[in-house]
């Protein structure tokens, strides 16, 4: 019996210092308020990006009648989604953190020259 209680008080200094070296383990960078900002725009442009993809279907559509009707297709609409496409490549560099550079209305709206 005596064994048995020498035991015990170990077992509670263990998880004392597991418990205090877990709050240790937790970086500050986890704790800093920017980090959550990221994220949190991270899911904002990534809603984003399905709305985006809804807009392509649509310039897709309107370009097909273009073609179909006038037998080409409409350079107002080939030059807005060639800028649409260079958004979404900064939406997509900056949800994957390849970048930290934070798309519109953070930065400027990409140009067509921009790639």
């Amino acid at each position: 019996m005596t064994e048995d209680k020498k035991k015990q008080p170990d077992v509670t200094e263990a998880s004392t210092e597991e418990t205090n070296t877990f709050r240790d383990v937790i970086p500050d960078k986890v704790k800093h308020s920017s980090t959550w900002i990221t994220a949190g725009l991270v899911i904002l442009y990534l809603f984003l990006l399905g709305f985006l993809d809804f807009i392509l279907w649509i310039i897709a559509a309107a370009q097909f009648l273009f073609s179909v009707f006038t037998k080409e297709p409409s350079a107002h609409l080939s030059n807005f989604s060639i800028r649409l496409r260079n958004y979404i490549v900064q939406i997509i560099d900056f949800v994957t953190y390849s970048s930290s550079e934070r798309p519109f209305p953070f930065n400027s709206l990409p140009s067509e020259d921009d790639e």
